[in-house]
């Protein structure tokens, strides 16, 4: 037996965070709490609901993309407003009267003409499920497109025919569908398997005009952090990403360098950029400037075992800032 790796419940499994994210609202709406309330400090959730920290952190993320939490820096994450506890509540009347349903349709044997119903039904109304709100990528070539409702409710209705015990955190899971993307720790995990290698091999390898590259990025960063003003986040962003994908160039194969490009510039999409936009702060960026000049200078004097060190440091320590404690 064969499994569809690429149906929308596989997907969504395999997005452990948007789980995290369902059962999280599902808490948040027993807590029964008032907007602006404070809630259990990250730890606590993490326990609670059995997960890792990075996982919690996104799935927040996730939940303050909908407007539904709101994470204060050194203080601690908020509710923001009711409308977790109403969607929550929601799901779980939607779901019993569904399983009753089901129960009712597999006692006569309709529910195979039940699906053929739903497939030729007449489009369902807008349930008002929840969308991340003007997040749009700034990246011309990574749109964030989300599903027309229609077919996000078709999902779930289909999901739960099929399925008679899936849960109220599955179907919740299934609606946060528009905004999933890559799991940041993930990304920075591919990111450290793959760039600590190319790193050993720029070290071997990188050409005269790319190694002059490489230490422009760096005085860019320099320059950009100097003059300290809005646009400094941004333009240290560019600079990171043009270390990284000359990194990449060294490599002269044009796989490596599409992937390592495309997994830098997952920190545009909406769940990272918004991790960004918490921890990206004046010591984030130093830490991250020395740290690619320990790089810079291990592949100037051709060391790889260096280089692939140091790479490695830089992207564990840049996770680390990503996961700093909330309050």
């Amino acid at each position: 037996m064969t499994t569809d790796m690429s149906s929308p419940s596989r997907k969504i499994a395999a997005r452990a965070y948007l789980q995290t994210a369902a059962q999280l609202r599902t808490v948040i709406a027993d807590l029964q709490l008032d907007p602006g309330a404070r809630l259990p400090s990250e730890r606590e959730l993490a326990q609670q609901l059995g997960v890792s920290r990075p996982t919690l952190r996104e799935a927040l993320i996730v939940l303050e993309l909908q407007d539904e939490v709101e994470i204060r820096i050194g203080s601690g994450i908020y509710v923001k407003n009711n409308a977790v506890h109403t969607a929550s509540a929601g799901q779980r009347d939607n779901t019993s009267a569904g399983r009753v349903d089901n129960a009712r349709a597999g006692q006569t044997g309709e529910i195979g003409s039940g699906r053929v119903d739903n497939a030729n039904a007449e489009e369902p109304a807008n349930t008002g499920a929840s969308n991340a709100h003007g997040m749009d990528s700034p990246q011309a070539d990574q749109p964030v497109t989300d599903p027309p409702v229609n077919t996000r409710l078709a999902l779930t209705q289909d999901i739960s025919l099929a399925d008679p015990d899936s849960t109220p955190d599955a179907h919740a899971a299934l609606m946060l569908h528009s905004i999933a993307e890559d799991s940041p720790k993930e990304v920075n995990q591919m990111r450290y398997f793959l760039e600590s290698a190319v790193a050993a091999e720029a070290a071997r390898f990188m050409s005269a005009d790319l190694r002059k590259t490489l230490r422009k990025s760096l005085t860019d960063m320099q320059t950009a952090m100097a003059q300290s003003d809005l646009s400094t986040n941004a333009r240290m962003a560019d600079a990171d990403r043009l270390f990284h994908t000359t990194l990449a160039q060294s490599s002269d194969n044009q796989l490596v360098i599409q992937t390592i490009t495309s997994l830098f510039d997952q920190r545009y999409r909406p769940i990272a950029r918004t991790m960004h936009r918490h921890f990206d702060d004046q010591q984030a960026w130093l830490a991250a400037m020395q740290e690619h000049e320990q790089i810079c200078q291990a592949i100037e004097e051709r060391d790889p075992l260096q280089a692939q060190a140091a790479m490695q440091r830089h992207l564990t320590r840049a996770h680390q800032r990503l996961m700093t404690i909330i309050g």
